[in-house]
């Protein structure tokens, strides 16, 4: 029997590897559409290639006349993944073009952007009654001085939607010595600092937020996935750990591993019923030592960087995802296994030594932390090639670092 078709967008090593390999065992054909003709996906055999166009530099009108063009040429209506913020987005803004084209499950337009943005995402928590960290927005620049007298430090400042700064100019200016590397947030200890990276970063985009830090050891970061029906009906949940992130405190995971909360459970799912939220999805919070609740740190619109670790624990969100879009019979999957290991080596390994240098992780302790059942990111043994392509880039951007020194 010929199935419909996947096409996942950008095929990273993480997120789109984990879906392809999912379906492409279930003889469902699979495409991985990215600009970037060097992606280790590429050498996936479980999925095949093809390139587009550059949404940031050639434009959003040409990505989505290209997947349209894409779509035609397959004869029929594929199931998409969009796996960005970017992508998400340009799905969303899109949808009365590309759903002629494509199947896949989203909320409205006005319930992506309220979720994908800081402001939104705060109206909405409030409405719902969901904990969140005090957040101000800064509507007028020329009033920094006054909020950074008002606030209690740390805090943190970031963008009003993460894609903003992706931009050339703003990663520049974050590389040339604010942040070491692309992080999500920059941490600000007093007024002062506030104030002076504040106008070094609005000088170049002004739509920045300022947040409370909620204190307490990274491992006190948590993510639950969910798949929604077009009813909002959870038919898929799955959630993890935090245990090692990098940047450490304020990056994202390294290290994860399985669990379930009756407590995150709920909360998780009052927010997004509430919103009336379909398809795919995460939420990230962190459990407050202050209080010992959960507060709201952000939602992903899309599958997320370690969910691929839900079909190692008994819950397949990527086939669940399919099966639901296309109207096909499927049961829901709302129990996993607990304990089940997800680790980014390379990354990890990183993390690992930021701990070691602050003194919250010895050596000892980080091979400790590897025992057990595992995934490992990027890496699989009957789909070598992917990681082999991986460590190849690594080795190279090593030896180029050094060769510039």
């Amino acid at each position: 029997m010929n199935q419909t078709p996947a096409v996942i967008t950008p095929l990273d090593e993480h997120m789109g590897l984990d879906i392809a390999r999912s379906l492409a065992k279930k003889n469902i054909p699979v495409y991985g559409v990215d600009h970037d003709p060097a992606v280790p996906g590429r050498y996936s055999k479980y999925c095949q290639f093809v390139q587009s166009p550059n949404p940031e530099g050639e434009g959003e009108a040409a990505y989505v006349q290209f997947l349209v063009n894409f779509a035609r040429s397959l004869k029929c209506k594929p199931v998409l993944y969009p796996l960005s913020d970017m992508h998400v987005l340009i799905c969303s803004r899109n949808r009365a073009t590309l759903q002629k084209y494509y199947e896949y499950v989203m909320p409205d337009e006005q319930t992506m952007e309220r979720l994908t943005t800081k402001s939104g995402l705060q109206e909405i928590a409030s409405a719902f009654h969901i904990p969140a960290p005090k957040t101000v927005f800064i509507e007028n620049p020329e009033n920094i001085e006054a909020i950074a007298a008002q606030l209690n430090y740390p805090v943190i400042l970031k963008p009003t939607e993460s894609t903003y700064w992706h931009a050339p100019q703003v990663a520049q200016e974050l590389r040339s010595g604010l942040l070491n590397g692309r992080a999500k947030v920059i941490l600000c200890s007093t007024p002062t600092e506030l104030i002076e990276i504040y106008k070094r970063i609005s000088a170049l985009d002004h739509r920045l937020v300022v947040q409370e830090v909620i204190p307490g050891e990274d491992s006190r970061l948590v993510y639950i996935s969910f798949y929604f029906d077009r009813n909002s009906k959870p038919l898929a949940m799955f959630a993890g750990r935090k245990h090692r992130i990098i940047p450490v405190g304020f990056g994202s995971a390294s290290y994860v591993r399985s669990f379930y909360d009756p407590a995150l459970a709920e909360i998780a799912l009052r927010l997004l019923v509430s919103a009336k939220y379909q398809g795919l999805v995460g939420v990230e919070l962190k459990d407050d030592p202050r209080d010992g609740g959960y507060k709201l740190i952000e939602v992903n619109t899309r599958f997320g960087l370690w969910d691929g670790l839900s079909v190692k624990c008994g819950v397949d969100l990527p086939y669940i995802a399919y099966c639901d879009t296309l109207g096909l019979p499927i049961s829901s999957q709302l129990v996993y296994r607990e304990g089940i290991i997800w680790v980014d080596w390379q990354r990890d390994l990183r993390a690992a030594i930021e701990y070691w240098r602050k003194g919250q992780l010895s050596f000892g302790g980080w091979l400790r932390s590897l025992r057990g059942e595992k995934m490992w990111a990027i890496y699989s043994a009957d789909d070598w090639r992917p990681g082999a392509a991986f460590t190849f880039g690594l080795l190279h951007k090593m030896l180029d670092r050094l060769t510039r020194h």
